[in-house]
């Protein structure tokens, strides 16, 4: 493993001085230094993951739960999310710095000659200005910065929801392409045993080599199958590995063998209820109003007048120091535009706009949070009901497959009729495991969908749901605000 990684090591570091990624320097077209720099950034960046890598292993053990709480912690869009979150956090100190008072120093100093004559002369100050009266621009900068942060808070939480459903998709998806591998296996199994049977009827006579060369061509389709599903094996377990951020060559044992089925008992009202007060993206497009609400008032204060004070401290002198003279000053300055040429105006109507599109944008969220549910929750009951089908036609796929090997060895059966029996129980159980899979990931989307807590295990938010009553809350506080 050492040695596959300082192999890739040396390829990378051997790109920077070829044609792949070096400065053309047989041409006046070189890398600016920008270019170098950010060049330099990504060997850098490709070696610390190199290093990394080497540093995890290659084998790796992982639970659902371990899954998520890996994809959480690694993932790239989560980062990104939380420092957008804490650059909002920064920004609202920006907005208030405004209030508080500035002070400044400034210095100058001269020496002029003239007939051999040189006259010096220096001064230095220092100053204090107080901001007094806005007209609430400054106030209703730092709010809009409040509700931004709040709004970027809300998308971190939306990020990791995400992440958190993918996660579930990837662990998931991993498990069923393994269940497919499995049947896939045992489908050979089948054909090999069916092989068997019909070569030691031909060897006695009785039956035709076309039967032979039926049963060999079905080995060989299912082979054939058995690639294409070991190969979706490991794609999936590479993109888990990609999204957990794990090298993509990590052996993944998964926890779970196969997936499961949990009733998961919660009505679509009390779904979309909980979901109407819990999602965070509902959070995130009400902030979005409420900072542009407060935008509308800081471009109002366009017409309103500003008010500062403002106390001095200057020193004069005839020598470099500046000091033989001292003054001081205290003023107020009230600054009152009269006409600025219908800037504020016109901003104010910038500012209306935005308002109303931020409401749409509300409107629109409200509306795709109860499609998400709504979609996710009928996904769920339909699989559920495929389950059970699914279950059943298996079970009846295996004694059909019996029976018509059976007949066969007694000679009252073709050998089409036992092909056929294990074709469709090879459909009936990849159906089996394509519905177990439909129903978790169906179960996980509808958390999703309905924003529940991010530390709640997947698929055991319905008692928390049901216990929440969230449709009463809804009902209240929707008859309050229509009072």
């Amino acid at each position: 493993m050492a040695n596959k990684k300082a192999l890739s090591l040396a390829i990378v570091l051997a790109l920077t001085a070829t044609s792949v990624w070096a400065a053309d320097t047989t041409t006046d077209s070189k890398l600016t230094k920008y270019q170098q720099a950010a060049l330099v950034t990504t060997q850098q960046t490709v070696a610390n993951k190199i290093a990394t890598d080497e540093v995890i292993g290659d084998k790796v053990s992982l639970t659902l739960p371990h899954t998520v709480e890996l994809a959480l912690i690694n993932n790239r869009d989560v980062r990104q999310a939380g420092w957008a979150y804490e650059a909002a956090k920064a920004k609202v100190s920006v907005a208030a710095a405004a209030k508080n008072p500035t002070i400044g120093y400034g210095y100058s100093g001269s020496r002029t000659t003239a007939d051999s004559s040189h006259v010096t002369a220096a001064g230095h100050g220092i100053s204090i200005e107080v901001p007094i009266y806005t007209g609430g621009k400054v106030e209703s900068a730092i709010d809009a910065a409040r509700y931004s942060r709040e709004g970027f808070n809300a998308a971190l939480e939306v990020q990791r929801q995400t992440t958190k459903l993918d996660a579930a998709k990837g662990y998931f998806g991993l498990i069923q392409a393994r269940n497919k591998v499995d049947v896939a296996n045992q489908t050979i199994k089948d054909y090999d045993s069916q092989l068997t049977n019909v070569n030691q009827q031909y060897n006695v006579g009785l039956v035709a080599k076309s039967d032979v060369l039926a049963a060999q061509t079905a080995v060989a389709n299912a082979q054939t199958e058995l690639v294409t599903a070991q190969n979706s094996a490991n794609l999936a377990e590479a993109k888990l590995n990609n999204l957990i951020a794990l090298p993509v060559n990590t052996s993944v044992e998964t926890a779970d063998a196969m997936l499961g089925y949990t009733p998961y008992n919660v009505s679509l009202e009390e779904a979309q209820a909980y979901a109407m007060l819990h999602r965070a993206e509902l959070v995130q497009s009400t902030m979005a109003v409420k900072a542009a609400e407060e935008q509308i008032k800081s471009a109002k204060a366009g017409y309103m007048p500003k008010l500062s004070a403002k106390a001095s401290q200057d020193w004069k002198g005839s020598d470099w120091d500046g000091t033989d003279n001292n003054s001081w000053t205290i003023s107020a300055n009230v600054a009152w535009s009269l006409w600025d040429g219908g800037a504020t105006s016109e901003g104010i109507k910038v500012a209306e706009a935005d308002l109303e599109q931020a409401k749409e944008a509300n409107y629109q969220a409200v509306d795709s949070v109860n499609l998400s549910v709504r979609e996710a929750y009928l996904n769920m009951k339909a699989a559920e009901q495929t389950i059970q089908s699914t279950r059943v036609a298996v079970e009846q796929g295996q004694e059909n497959f019996r029976i018509a090997s059976l007949r066969y060895r007694a000679g009252v059966g073709t050998n089409v009729d036992v092909l056929d029996a294990e074709t469709k129980l090879t459909t009936a159980r990849n159906n089996y495991v394509d519905a177990l899979f439909n129903y978790n990931i169906a179960v996980a989307s509808l958390e999703t969908a309905m924003g529940v807590p991010l530390d709640t295990p997947i698929g055991g938010a319905a008692p928390l749901v049901n216990e929440a009553n969230a449709s009463q809350t809804l009902a209240t506080l929707v008859a309050t605000a229509t009072k």
